[in-house]
């Protein structure tokens, strides 16, 4: 009997357990066939049915144990259940397991191969799986197989949703009747997410290119009418600056408002994640937006023009590059600056972000240990991976390499007298790498046809040594200035205390005063205070975290205390000189004599009509 597109397959499986699902002929032998199902919903599982292409004596199934994007194992293979392998006329083969996510089949002989499984997918995050009544999120690299040969041959994935009112959405194309999609490769099947969602889309076009957004968990409190408005800003200003749109069919938004954070990046769309509450206060709608912008702006900035470390992705083991502080930490210079471009925020907005970056950057002592380079190297076992010593031993490349381009193109500006910028440095890298993955000197050869020789001697060290970036002088030529430490210095100036500390941070997680972090080079480090200590007293005094930072601003820097805490349900005292607190915030303003000549820098740089106002 042939089986055709739209036939019943009923197999028997688990021994008595009669399961049907409907089966799709593969229009081609060397097409992979999923079929996905839900019939245990309730319990967070997808049913997946793969159909193999083989040959050989035998075949290794894979799993991946990432996902592009984001540079940390995640062992997707744990969350597989039921693994069953027959041949196409529905005999069981044997099977061997060796290694955590890969498994060798003998095939005698056999050419097509049947995989079924269960996959339970309960964490919602934009990396991984959630499968729930409300809403479905689907990354495919923690639900699909693999074999070597099949990473090139093309991946058809039928979609039996769990019914109405819930939709199908995906970036991949559509093939055929139904919600049938079809891949030209298993890594283009990886880098289409999935959503089964009853949720408002809204669509708009930017000359021939479509563009949707959907809206998951948006409830009332999200706008969408005004986001799809803002979000239709955020990628003009976008394909402005790129000068090129490079998508073969719509770019979708999936906008989960699920009261979780983060965003991946795919080639026709995102996955991003946020609170519907986020419309209703304007500081933290500005952390949605630049989220936006942040994951559309590598469409071009890592999913096109992307390192030679990351051309062919190893989805079983760890990829190593030195260039993730231009994938992500240029990314993260742009996002709120297309903000600004976009007219969506405005300066004094955006400068408030700008210094919230430099002050974390300089707040954290790793980056005197470690250059750009290598804490792009160390992602796997760093940057996602962070402990109570981070602070002191690595930089965020997101946060140093955002400064880093805050600089440079402050630098290509004053050297050009404002004929170049970085924007024409990132257009050339993308004329120059689009189609082919770039090497690590890639980029410095770009600053050097742009700027010169001379700057790309500047240029090299930054990334390449633990080099403190000037960002004073980045600032100053569009007339602005870097106060590192506001409250304290309108303290002084009204001849108020300013607040003592000894340079720790606390568990936020924790009861009471314990310790997650002592920095490097302050007074508790040379203290000897740890991370865990719980502080339960000053002077004899009981210090707790509702009156800490009143006793602190008692105690004035110079003077001499006693602490008293428990280490490991011991009580120790520990001596220490009180200095003054690290700063909360950091401020950039207007220098004193601002004249037209810093507001032209200022207008060509935020890219809006801006205007002196005098005090």
């Amino acid at each position: 009997m042939v089986i055709t597109h739209r036939d019943i397959l009923c197999v028997i499986l688990l021994g008595s357990v009669l399961f049907c699902t409907s089966s799709v002929e593969a229009q081609d032998n060397q097409e992979v066939v999923h079929h996905i199902s839900f019939p245990e919903l309730n319990q967070q599982y997808v049913h997946v049915r793969s159909e193999f292409p083989v040959s050989g004596d035998s075949v290794t199934l894979n799993m991946a144990n990432w996902n592009p994007g984001s540079y940390l194992i995640r062992d997707f293979s744990a969350d597989i259940e039921r693994l069953h392998i027959r041949d196409i006329a529905g005999t069981g083969l044997d099977f061997v397991q060796n290694s955590k996510s890969s498994w060798q089949v003998p095939l005698q002989g056999q050419t097509r191969l049947v995989v079924e499984y269960d996959v339970h997918a309960g964490e919602l995050s934009v990396n991984t799986s959630w499968v729930s009544q409300e809403y479905i999120l689907l990354n495919h690299s923690s639900i699909f197989l693999y074999t070597q040969t099949s990473r090139k041959q093309a991946h058809r994935l039928v979609v039996e949703a769990p019914g109405a009112p819930r939709k199908v959405m995906t970036t991949m194309a559509s093939s055929g009747p139904g919600n049938e999609y079809l891949a030209s490769s298993f890594d283009e099947l990886v880098d289409s997410p999935l959503v089964i969602a009853d949720s408002p889309v809204f669509q708009f076009m930017l000359g021939k290119q479509g563009y949707q957004l959907v809206n998951v968990g948006a409830g009332e409190l999200w706008d969408g009418p005004g986001s799809a408005r803002d979000l239709e800003a955020v990628v003009r200003a976008s394909n402005e600056f790129w000068g090129v749109t490079p998508f073969e069919r719509d770019y979708w938004f999936f906008n989960f408002l699920v009261e979780h954070g983060g965003g991946l990046e795919h080639d026709h769309g995102t996955v991003i994640m946020g609170s519907r509450w986020q419309m209703r206060d304007r500081e933290d709608y500005i952390k949605w937006l630049s989220l936006a912008a942040h994951e559309y702006f590598h469409a071009w900035n890592v999913r096109r023009m992307r390192p030679l470390g990351l051309a062919e992705y190893e989805l079983d083991r760890e990829q190593y590059t030195g260039s993730l502080w231009l994938a992500e930490g240029l990314t993260s210079y742009y996002d709120n600056l297309l903000l600004s471009r976009a007219k969506l925020v405005n300066p004094e907005e955006y400068l408030k972000r700008l210094a919230e970056d430099l002050h974390a950057l300089e707040m954290t002592p790793g980056r005197q240990r470690i250059s750009l380079q290598q804490a792009s190297r160390d992602s796997w076992v760093k940057h996602y991976k962070r402990d109570s010593n981070s602070i002191n031993s690595t930089i965020s490349y997101y946060t140093k390499g955002a400064v880093l381009g805050l600089v440079l193109d402050s630098k290509l500006r004053e050297t050009s007298g404002d004929k170049s910028s970085l924007d024409d440095v990132m257009r050339l890298m993308y004329q120059r790498w689009a189609d082919r993955q770039y090497p690590e000197n890639a980029f410095a050869e770009a600053v050097q046809a742009i700027g010169g020789p001379q700057l790309r001697d500047w240029f090299e060290p930054l990334l390449t040594t633990p080099a403190e970036l000037d960002v004073d002088q980045a600032l100053a030529w569009y007339g602005l200035q870097l106060n590192r430490n506001p409250e304290n210095d309108a303290a002084k100036e009204k001849g108020e205390p300013v607040p003592s500390g000894f340079g720790v941070n606390w568990d936020k997680d924790k009861p009471g005063l314990v310790i997650d972090s002592v920095v490097r080079g302050m007074s508790g480090s040379a203290a000897g205070l740890q991370p865990a200590d719980e502080l339960i007293a000053i002077n004899g005094e009981r210090i707790t975290a509702s009156n800490v930072d009143d006793r602190l601003k008692r105690l004035q820097p110079g003077m001499v205390v006693e602490l008293q805490i428990f280490r490991r349900e011991q009580l120790q005292n520990l001596s220490l000189t009180l200095e003054e607190a690290r700063p909360l915030k950091y401020e950039i303003k207007a220098i004193p004599d601002f004249g037209k000549r810093e507001l032209r820098h200022l207008e060509a740089w935020l890219g809006q009509p801006l205007e002196i106002v005098s005090d």
